[in-house]
């Protein structure tokens, strides 16, 4: 009866203590969760709707951006070609990509696993005679 008993009392203590250590997480990540808040941000005043109107008839429509694109003896016909075929290349070889960077073939690795080598031995033959 007192092996019970200390058996009792050593699941009530080991219990105890699990459960106090994950109330005790518990409150510490409810207080970094406090202490780590994003500041409430105060929202501007209003502009008066004369300045906005006025904002409006001294803003002009903003140009389009360029690119310049330097290349010794191509105009930007032979660059824009260019660059169709390096894309049209590049999507031509992500999808081939997967045949191209396996190692091995699929199935070719009987010998990674003892299970998997004995097991596909069983299946390509059932049956030994001894």
């Amino acid at each position: 009866m007192d092996d019970l008993l200390w058996g009792l009392m050593m699941m009530v203590v080991g219990m105890g203590v699990v459960f106090a250590l994950l109330l005790l997480l518990t409150l510490v990540l409810t207080l970094i969760g406090r202490l780590d808040r994003t500041p409430v941000v105060e929202e501007p005043e209003p502009v008066p709707l004369e300045a906005v109107a006025a904002l409006a008839e001294l803003d002009e429509a903003p140009a389009a951006p360029a690119v310049r694109i330097i290349a010794d003896g191509l105009d930007e016909d032979q660059v824009a070609a260019i660059t169709v075929a390096v894309i049209t290349h590049a999507e031509t070889r992500r999808r081939k990509a997967a045949p191209e960077t396996r190692a091995h073939a699929p199935g070719s690795q009987l010998f990674a696993s003892r299970w998997l080598s004995v097991g596909r031995g069983l299946q390509n033959n059932p049956f030994t005679r001894r």
